[in-house]
């Protein structure tokens, strides 16, 4: 059985803190317990689940490149806890601005 870590999520003005094994995505984990978080392709390709690193050790090598997660973002949908979390959700549009660019 994998281990696992208790990831706090701030998303919409509240605080929830679920628990998530080491082989699940915290994105995942999240809907099976309930909590209703921005999501899209479930593939770490566009920037819907996109989420701020708090505090913790994640494994998000499936996903978004070293240049963004160096800043401390997370995409939900292949981000694996490596210890206890603590995420804010909803940051599509900054990680959209670093990734792509603002479009101006």
């Amino acid at each position: 059985m994998a281990q696992t870590h208790q990831v706090t999520i701030h998303h919409q003005g509240e605080v929830k803190t679920i628990v998530v094994p080491e082989d699940q995505t915290i994105l995942e984990a999240a809907q099976a317990q309930g909590l209703d978080l921005p999501c899209s392709c479930l593939a770490g390709i566009c920037t819907s689940c996109a989420a701020q690193l708090v505090a913790g050790t994640v494994d998000q090598s499936e996903g978004m490149g070293d240049d963004v997660a160096s800043l401390g973002y997370a995409l939900l949908c292949v981000t694996y806890p490596r210890s206890d979390v603590e995420v804010i959700s909803s940051k599509e549009e900054e990680v959209y601005r670093i990734r792509f660019g603002s479009g101006a």
